[in-house]
């Protein structure tokens, strides 16, 4: 059995299926040798080859496209216990967890998207101020990992930057508490080779070690943008 978890997760920027783009996002995070993916913002129909994957209700607030989903996670091993809802309070379609094997024994991954700070207030329903679905997430978060045991790993499009950079202190504070002591951030701070703090993020539980953490250039050839977000991957061991 080998020693470490490889996970690794991006938002696609809903490029769709077949695309140069996705291509080169899924060849690129291939090339880490991923146990465990989390996509978000991306359609249902994409995957790395063979593995399994669950996938968020397809509601999340917006007009909904064919095959859209703001999260999706992907294991080489199938899924057990499959949750899409985790609590009332969250905003609907933006998580899914669910256990799987890993090279470190089962684990409970969380996939989520948290809403951006902007979700609903110009666009959508147009009836939210700044960070309030993004704070009314948080809230049910905090509830879901203070009540997760075992080994446990969180991972997705967080929509902010650990160590905070512009974040509201009050909403950077509604994060730390979510993810609680039992949670630390393998993604915080400027990621090599790139240089530049991610607001996607890899978090596990503190009975595992992260290493070999990485950013996933999301400049395809020619220059040419794939997503507005770049990939991030890390490994992790048993503490």
């Amino acid at each position: 059995m080998s020693t470490t978890l490889t996970v690794a997760t991006w938002n696609l920027q809903w490029k769709r299926p077949g695309s140069a783009a996705i291509g080169v996002m899924t060849e690129r995070l291939a090339a880490v040798e991923p146990d465990i993916v989390c996509l978000t913002e991306a359609y249902a129909t994409i995957a790395l080859p063979g593995g399994y994957a669950i996938e968020a209700e397809s509601d999340y607030g917006y007009p909904q496209v064919k095959g859209r989903r703001k999260v999706l996670l992907w294991s080489r091993n199938p899924w057990q216990d499959v949750d899409r809802v985790g609590h009332g309070d969250l905003p609907t379609g933006r998580f899914v967890r669910g256990r799987t094997e890993t090279p470190l024994g089962p684990v409970i991954v969380t996939g989520l998207c948290i809403p951006w700070r902007d979700a609903h207030v110009s666009s959508g329903r147009r009836n939210r101020a700044p960070w309030q679905d993004h704070c009314a997430y948080l809230a049910g978060l905090t509830t879901i990992l203070a009540a997760q045991e075992g080994r446990a790993i969180v991972v997705g499009d967080f929509n902010q930057c650990i160590p905070r950079r512009t974040a509201p202190r009050a909403v950077y504070a509604a994060l730390e508490q979510a993810l609680g002591a039992r949670f630390a951030v393998a993604t915080g701070g400027a990621l090599a080779p790139l240089d530049r703090p991610s607001i996607d993020h890899i978090a596990h539980a503190r009975e595992l070690l992260a290493s070999e953490v990485t950013a996933l250039s999301n400049t395809g050839p020619g220059g040419r943008l794939l997503s507005d977000h770049f990939g991030v991957a890390a490994k992790l061991r048993a503490a």
